[in-house]
C-alpha cells in the first residue's frame, strides 16, 4: 500500500484542491471527517463522523459516495499543496 492510497478503513476528508475547485470554503464539507467502508472502482462509500449533517431537513449535506480523487487521508492533510 502506498502512503496516499485510500482503502477500506482509511480515515478521510475532502481534498483541499477539490474544495477550492467548488468554492467550498465554509459549511460542513471542509470540516467533514469519515471512514471508508467500501470502495467500488474509484468510488468510496464513507461513513461520516457527523451524522447530523446526513439527516438535514434539506436532504443530505454530505454524499455517502465520493470519488477517491476528491479525498485525502486524514493523516496526510499536512502534505497537500497549498
Amino acid at each position: 500500500m502506498s502512503e496516499n492510497e485510500i482503502t477500506v478503513g482509511t480515515r478521510v476528508m475532502y481534498a483541499r484542491t477539490f474544495l477550492r475547485s467548488i468554492s467550498a470554503f465554509t459549511g460542513v464539507m471542509p470540516f467533514a471527517r469519515g471512514t471508508v467502508t467500501e470502495i467500488e472502482r474509484e468510488i468510496a462509500t464513507i461513513s461520516w463522523d457527523d451524522e447530523s449533517a446526513l439527516d438535514a431537513e434539506d436532504g443530505y449535506l454530505l454524499p455517502r459516495r465520493v470519488n477517491v480523487a476528491n479525498l485525502v487521508r486524514e493523516d496526510r492533510l499536512h502534505l497537500e499543496p497549498r
